[in-house]
């Protein structure tokens, strides 16, 4: 077995190396300190990177107002409403009339003594002090309309067998209808009349 000079071997391996492509990683740093001075070589600062920024929340709270309808004239009535700064003078309409059964059509919201619109924002009307009182002015002659109350049925739906309205019809009830039919059409037709009757309400049963 020949043995190979530990020199030759080295010169050998390292020439091996140099011929082989090198591959940088991408954060790959060298020490200044290392590189020497060399002339035409010019250092530059270590950039930091940028700081991430944080996304944006995508829900966003909207800021809500504290409000006091107060009424100008009769019927009296205050009530206080919670709204979102982009509702409107209506909407705060409607939720009155809720309260007060009182027609939206016979309701004028102001404020700093002028009507507003309809289409107004609670925003623009409060402002950034969050809170506002409203006054509302009741056109003449509107009366808040009457509870909802559930109407009783004074008649109840009777269910009626055969056995109970052979006992209900027979006796003093059939003789009354007799009498009421034979008095109007006299003896022989109102005889006719009965039987017909009685016929047609076995027929039913």
């Amino acid at each position: 077995m020949t043995t190979v000079d530990e020199d030759i071997f080295c010169k050998a391996f390292l020439q091996l190396l140099s011929n082989q492509p090198l591959h940088y990683p991408d954060d790959y740093t060298v020490d200044p300190k290392l590189l020497g001075a060399r002339p035409g070589l010019v250092l530059l600062p270590h950039m930091r990177l940028p700081k991430a920024k944080k996304p944006k929340s995508e829900t966003t709270s909207t800021p809500a107002a504290s409000l006091t309808i107060k009424s100008l004239r009769p019927p009296h009535f205050s009530v206080s409403v919670d709204a979102a700064y982009n509702d409107i003078v209506l909407s705060i309409k409607t939720k009155v009339a809720e309260d007060t059964r009182l027609p939206i059509s016979a309701l004028k919201l102001l404020a700093k003594g002028k009507v507003l619109p309809d289409t107004r924002t609670v925003g623009e009307i409060v402002g950034g002090q969050g809170k506002a009182t409203i006054m509302v002015m009741v056109a003449a002659g509107a009366t808040p309309a009457p509870a909802a109350v559930a109407e009783e049925s004074n008649t109840e739906e009777m269910e009626i067998d055969n056995d109970v309205a052979d006992d209900d019809v027979n006796g003093a009830l059939w003789t009354m209808i007799e009498a009421a039919v034979v008095g109007n059409l006299g003896e022989v037709k109102g005889q006719k009349v009965m039987d017909r009757i009685k016929r047609g309400y076995e027929l039913t049963k």
